[in-house]
């Protein structure tokens, strides 16, 4: 009886056991996260899985048989029996110690395991993964490891500059006369035009370590755009700005000019001729001409593995300009990227006016759609005569085109003027959403806090369901960029449009864009000189309200409607031809 007890127990059950343990373990493990297996590795398993059944039910059977003959040993003196007792108690132990081991090995790869279908979920110890990987990598050779630990060692000591607040180092590489300080100076005129705080560096031929010095004060306070004007003509001379730049964790920059001989020889002209008004008695061409022979045997193109490249060859004809890029990436790579698309003018005239006196403006309305007053078509008529219209001098200057918004204020004063023309959308004013066709005190009454909140940021506040001058700047960019590529532009907008593209001109900073005056009755003509823009203002003397307003001391929510009123322009509490019936009658 008691051997047919044990045999079931350790024969029968043990091999139920077998299958059905196999089955839990399996399940336990989470076969949905287990990776695709080939048919070697699951046949390896389940050998692996048999063996150690095999070893749990030695010894077992090796345990039991030890103390089965223990039984006997007690109740019968023969030596015999004593050795098999002893024989069998070390086959238990050795066949215990095989069990222990195997099962501890299962289950160190139940739990972390070399299956790789740990998937982010892996629980093995630290010690455990270790020791794993220090196994696997005593396979590799020596030369190997020391050639990726060196590889390691180099990635992690190099910091890449952050893509959105690092900032840009722009270095400018060129022969002579080839146009590259007033692109330069355009690229920074418009970064700085839209927030950006870009600053040219200009230099003989190299940036030295003084230039790199000042770069980097300049970007210790706060600005982030520094462009180096120079010729850099070396790759040597450029590898010394990128080593300065992979120290300083800078984004870096390169933009390299050429142009055709027929350009080459527009340009040398007139630079001679910008030069010549600052020193009369000097060979101004001469000295250009000898200082391009001079460099044009030292100059290595720029490779792409130098670092991002912008490559310009410039033209004033948009058939022969062309740009071409590699590696540009971000925000501002991509703006300079945009300028430098559109071709260089020299020599341009622009005029710049805004409407006539409108009936809202007689009123202090703002917004609207409003015609103009009298007094603002008499200055339709002086205008027309200023451009060559009807009346005007022979020499007068005459607009090639006319852009004008689409409100009939700006179409109709510009009715009398010859040329062609187009209303276009960007050039609309300001949208005033919920205040529009209100007056100030009108706004004071029905909305204090947003009268505040205006006073408080003009540039960046919005009109309820309206737009801001940040916005408007954003709008009228299109504008800009078309007016570049161009000359002798007649422009007749409104008061906010045009004080964002003035500030485009005059060099002036964001915040003080709402602050710019552009009186009406008044003609604005901006010229190019050299880098610069001359603004010259030709008031047309027709009289007329005054709209500007300044900000006032005190822009508290919780003011008095006096103190919010202190700086609001006067204006008439009915139209100009009422009052004039009025005073004939």
């Amino acid at each position: 009886g008691v051997v047919v007890v044990w045999w079931c127990r350790r024969v029968l059950l043990p091999c139920c056991c077998c299958c059905c343990g196999a089955v839990r373990k399996r399940k336990r493990k989470g076969k949905r996260y287990l990776p695709r297996r080939t048919q070697q590795d699951t046949h390896t398993d389940k050998q692996s899985q048999v063996g150690h059944s095999v070893v749990r039910w030695l010894a077992g059977c090796a345990v039991e048989i030890s103390l089965l003959f223990s039984v006997f040993h007690r109740s019968s003196s023969s030596s015999s029996i004593r050795v098999l007792v002893a024989l069998m108690s070390c086959v238990a132990a050795a066949a215990a110690t095989t069990y222990v081991h195997s099962d501890s090995n299962v289950q160190e790869e139940e739990d972390g395991g070399d299956d790789g279908d740990n998937n982010g979920d892996d629980k093995c110890s630290a010690t455990t993964r270790g020791a794993r990987d220090g196994a696997t990598m005593a396979s590799v050779p020596a030369t190997l490891l020391a050639n990726d630990s060196s590889t390691s060692s180099n990635s992690s000591s190099t910091v890449k500059p952050c893509p959105l607040r690092a900032p840009l180092v722009v270095t400018v590489v060129g022969l002579p006369c080839r146009g590259k300080s007033l692109a330069a100076h355009k690229v920074a005129r418009h970064l700085s035009w839209r927030g950006e705080s870009a600053k040219v560096f200009t230099v003989d031929e190299n940036a030295t370590n003084e230039t790199l010095s000042e770069i980097s004060l300049f970007f210790k306070e706060g600005n982030n755009v520094a462009i180096i004007d120079g010729m850099h003509l070396t790759r040597a001379s450029r590898q010394t700005v990128a080593t300065f730049c992979c120290e300083a964790v800078f984004h870096h920059l390169l933009i390299e000019f050429t142009c055709n001989d027929k350009c080459l020889q527009e340009n040398v002209t007139d630079t001679v001729q910008f030069y010549r008004q600052l020193e009369q008695n000097a060979d101004w061409e001469r000295r250009f001409r000898e200082r391009n022979e001079h460099h044009t045997p030292q100059f290595e193109p720029c490779s792409p593995l130098e670092g991002p490249l912008i490559t310009v060859n410039n033209s004033e004809d948009p058939m022969y300009h062309s740009v071409t890029a590699r590696g540009v990436r971000g925000a501002i790579q991509t703006a300079i990227l945009g300028v430098l698309a559109s071709p260089v003018i020299r020599q341009q005239t622009f005029y710049f006016s805004r409407h006539g006196e409108s009936e809202y403006n007689v009123l202090g309305r703002i917004g609207g759609d409003a015609d103009l007053s009298p007094r603002g078509m008499k200055y339709a008529d002086r205008l027309a005569r200023q451009l060559g219209g009807p009346g005007s001098a022979p020499d007068s200057p005459r607009p090639k085109v006319i852009w004008t918004s689409e409100l009939r204020r700006t179409i109709h004063t510009v009715q009398n003027i010859p040329g062609p023309r187009a209303a276009i959308k960007d050039l609309n004013e300001i949208n005033a959403g919920i205040c529009e066709g209100l007056t100030y005190e009108e706004i004071q009454e029905r909305f204090p806090q947003e009268f505040a909140w205006r006073d408080q940021d003009k540039f960046k506040y919005r009109y309820p369901h309206g737009e801001s001058y940040l916005d408007l700047l954003q709008r009228v960019d299109s504008v800009v960029q078309a007016l570049l590529t161009n000359t002798d532009v007649l422009v007749v907008s409104h008061q906010a449009v045009l004080r964002c593209i003035m500030a485009y001109f005059k060099g002036v900073k964001p915040d003080d864009v709402p602050y710019i005056n552009v009186p009406l009755h008044t003609l604005l003509i901006v010229r190019s000189y050299g880098y610069d823009f001359v603004v010259e203002t030709v008031p047309l003397k027709v009289e007329c309200v005054d709209t500007y307003r300044i900000q006032p001391k005190n822009c508290s929510t919780s003011r008095t409607t006096a103190d919010a009123l202190t700086t609001v322009p006067a204006h008439f509490d009915a139209p100009l031809t009422q009052q004039m019936s009025t005073t004939i009658s």
